[in-house]
C-alpha cells in the first residue's frame, strides 16, 4: 500500500515535469522565432491552448490511474478488516472458553 502512494506521487511528479517542460520549450521556441508581434502572440496563444489540452488529457489519465489505485486500497482494507474481525471473534471465543473453565 505504501508503494502505491509512492507510485502515485512519482506519476504526479512526472506529469507536472512534462507539462512544465512542454510549456517552457514551446514558449522558448516561440520567443526565439523571428516573427511579428501579432504572429508571436497568436503562436503563444495556440501553444498555450495545446498545452492546456495536453494537461487535460494527462489529468484524465491520472484520474483513471487514481481510481484504480483507490479501488485496490479499498479492497485491501476490506480484506484486512475482515481478517481482523475474524481474529477478534476467535480471540473473544477463546477468552470466553478460558473464563468458563476457570
Amino acid at each position: 500500500m505504501a508503494n502505491d502512494n509512492g507510485e502515485a506521487r512519482d506519476a504526479l511528479m512526472l506529469l507536472v515535469a512534462m507539462i512544465v517542460g512542454a510549456v517552457m520549450g514551446a514558449v522558448t521556441a516561440l520567443l526565439l522565432a523571428p516573427k511579428s508581434g501579432e504572429e508571436l502572440r497568436g503562436d503563444i496563444s495556440e501553444a498555450a491552448h495545446r498545452a492546456r489540452e495536453r494537461a487535460d488529457e494527462l489529468k484524465g489519465q491520472m484520474a483513471e490511474k487514481y481510481e484504480g489505485l483507490r479501488a485496490q486500497v479499498e479492497e485491501h482494507i476490506r480484506s484486512h478488516a475482515k481478517d481482523a474481525a475474524e481474529a477478534t471473534e476467535e480471540l473473544a471465543e477463546d477468552v470466553q472458553a478460558n473464563l468458563e473453565e476457570a
